[in-house]
């Protein structure tokens, strides 16, 4: 299964003037030399040419062609300077049409009748100094019982991501191995090592979710719908939020995952948001089910205060 597209030009009243094939008509007078030829090698009736060229001259108001005289053939037609423009410009605008269709194709149909899933990038490659411990010990650290990466990583339909998680810790690797989730080292410790680490392991995708391991009150429901707002809107850059607040996790698009892969330092990917107005415009927000939900867990005192609500959570639900 494909998308497939036709690229149209309409008039006013919403009438075809141009497209497929009087781009394809004009592209053969220009190596033919001959509206008729080119009506001929089309299988089209000279009549149908002639009145397909006219109709578009009366539409964009300047002539497509024009009549040559002598040579070995006895004359024929060219293009105008006007007609070459037109053509180069209107495949332009079919290349692009056509990489946005597949892009929101594979976006508004990802994890459909074989389409891949949307990528996930799991942070797990931080050292967690101010937890203390060994680095990354924070993340297998238990909460209520359970692994702080393992509740984070519940929170991710297997049914729309494809999952990864990034870590050089052997601990993380470790619960990864038997939790059967993916596990891949980065070149170094940083967010942009990371973010570039993990991209690369996942390959091409129509956007990618980049979430922290250390997120374990996300729920499934909220990332459910992140990734509904990117198939309304397969541009959009998708923030969880509370109370109209961004936070993290980040569903990034398409078009976007090749800067991501080549951030540097530890910013991470809103450094791209930062001082770009086209990008902050694309910015769609989520609000989630409790402000829980966006908290990380950088101390044990966080840890504390999360399982103190998770289990209030639990007694109101």
């Amino acid at each position: 299964m494909r998308p497939d597209l036709r690229a149209y030009l309409l008039d006013d009243g919403g009438h075809r003037v141009f497209g497929p094939g009087p781009v394809e008509l004009l592209e053969r007078v220009g190596e033919l030399g001959s509206l008729r030829a080119a009506a001929i090698e089309m299988g089209m009736a000279y009549t149908k040419a002639t009145r397909i060229v006219r109709d578009a001259e009366r539409a964009f108001g300047f002539p497509l062609t024009e009549r040559t005289v002598g040579g070995s053939g006895g004359g024929g037609s060219s293009l105008t300077p006007a007609a070459r423009d037109l053509i180069v410009r209107y495949r332009a605008f079919e290349r692009s049409s056509e990489q946005a269709l597949v892009s929101a194709y594979a976006t508004c149909f990802s994890g459909f009748e074989g389409v891949a899933r949307l990528g996930c990038v799991v942070m797990a490659a931080g050292a967690g100094e101010r937890f203390g411990g060994a680095p990354g010990e924070k993340l297998t650290a238990p909460l209520a019982g359970v692994p702080v990466l393992e509740r984070t990583l519940r929170a991710l339909p297997d049914d729309l991501l494809d999952v990864v998680v990034v870590s050089a810790h052997p601990a993380v690797a470790e619960l990864c191995s038997r939790l059967g989730v993916r596990c891949v080292e980065p070149d170094g410790p940083l967010k942009g090592q990371t973010m570039s680490a993990g991209l690369a392991a996942l390959g091409g995708r129509a956007g990618c979710l980049f979430v922290t391991g250390d997120q374990p009150l996300l729920t499934q429901g909220s990332v459910r719908r992140l990734v509904e707002a990117l198939a309304r809107e397969p541009r959009s850059i998708v923030r969880l939020a509370w109370r109209g607040r961004p936070g993290a996790p980040v569903l990034w698009p398409h078009d976007l995952l090749g800067a991501l892969a080549h951030i540097e330092g530890d910013a991470g990917g809103t450094a791209l948001l930062a001082g770009h107005a086209e990008l902050s415009s694309r910015v769609r927000l989520v609000e989630a089910a409790d402000e829980w939900e966006l908290a990380d867990v950088d101390t044990a005192e966080d840890l504390e205060r999360l399982e103190a609500a998770l289990l209030g959570r639990e007694e109101t639900a």
